[in-house]
């Protein structure tokens, strides 16, 4: 085999790996990148190579980096995720909003907050900052989109 085919086969396992990881469908996953599930089963057999904008969403949507994704060596794997309620409270960047609902561990223990739905959250661009309510309402709304 050579490089040409062995990329999309660890694309695709690494693929389904995040996917699985994060907890979701490949019809879930292919309504957050806005693609088929097909689709996504093309690229997790390794039948299809994603382009840069879907590695990019896919990347995104699982937490992961894009550059791990298509097969680098990254601390981004799916063990060391930054998309955790650690790593969002020591990142300056971070929403007040966000911050506050990350560092409520009760609020966040009954909400069971997926490290797929962190990432979603904090990849958010908003007119206005969001209150903790206002990212609780979000998250609501995102799984009530997911949900088959």
């Amino acid at each position: 085999m050579n490089e040409d085919t062995e990329t999309p086969v660890l694309v695709g396992q690494r693929l389904s790996s995040a996917r699985l990881n994060a907890g979701l469908s490949q019809k879930e996953l292919g309504r957050l990148c806005g693609t088929p599930q097909s689709h996504i089963s093309g690229m997790e057999r390794g039948k299809r190579a994603p382009s840069i904008e879907m590695a990019k969403a896919l990347a995104q949507a699982l937490g992961v980096s894009v550059h791990w994704l298509i097969g680098g060596d990254s601390s981004a794997t799916l063990a060391n995720r930054e998309t955790g309620t650690e790593h969002l409270l020591a990142d300056t960047k971070t929403p007040a909003g966000l911050a506050t609902l990350a560092g409520d561990a009760a609020l966040c223990d009954i909400l069971n907050i997926r490290s797929v739905e962190w990432g979603a959250l904090r990849s958010l661009t908003t007119p206005e900052p969001l209150t903790k309510e206002g990212y609780i309402a979000i998250l609501l709304v995102l799984r009530a989109h997911v949900a088959p």
